[in-house]
């Protein structure tokens, strides 16, 4: 795409906070940037001496622990129902979805297979 100029178009758009210009890093680059960041976030909250903590305080960071846990397993969910859509799963060298996941995750057949359902349910 080009503007009258013959320069190439450059076009910049807003997702939440997020700021995606058509020059910058491809998505897959910013998802490994954003997973970086949250290991790195992780990482600092883990090193955390937690004893220093009120009983309260311990209440309210299980309570953000536990919401960040469902906003993941939903991404997760989606993520593998967008996987198993697309798809055989032969071309990752498992006779099922479920022999695909437990072999890349290093999680049983049984798991495998119990977050397949959810997917598919969501």
């Amino acid at each position: 795409m080009s503007d009258n100029s013959g320069r190439a178009a450059r076009w910049v758009i807003f997702v939440g906070s997020w700021r995606y210009d058509s020059n910058m890093r491809s998505d897959r680059e910013l998802i490994i940037g954003a997973l970086d960041t949250i290991k790195d976030g992780y990482r600092a909250v883990a090193a955390f001496p937690l004893e220093t903590l009120t009983r309260s305080e311990k209440h309210a960071l299980l309570a953000r622990l536990e919401e960040l846990d469902k906003e993941w397993v939903a991404l997760d969910r989606r993520l593998i129902g967008q996987l198993i859509a697309g798809g055989d799963p032969a071309v990752f060298g498992g006779a099922s979805w479920a022999d695909v996941l437990s072999r890349r995750l290093r999680i049983s057949p049984g798991e495998a297979q119990r977050r397949i359902g959810e997917a598919r349910s969501a």
